[in-house]
């Protein structure tokens, strides 16, 4: 449990920190659902192409 304390204080300290740590956390997460939605389309669109 003491080796979680060293970050508690240090976004106490400088709160910035952890502003730019929740922008990444953002970013990761619509990038990684923009890639799931791309990915899908692609295979949709492959799908679609292929005669049955």
């Amino acid at each position: 449990m003491g080796g979680t304390l060293w970050f508690i204080d240090l976004l106490k300290d400088q709160p910035w920190i952890g502003f730019l740590i929740g922008l990444v956390f953002v970013a990761v997460m619509f990038g990684s659902k923009n890639l799931v939605i791309y990915f899908y389309s692609r295979h949709k669109e492959k799908s679609s192409d292929r005669p049955t």
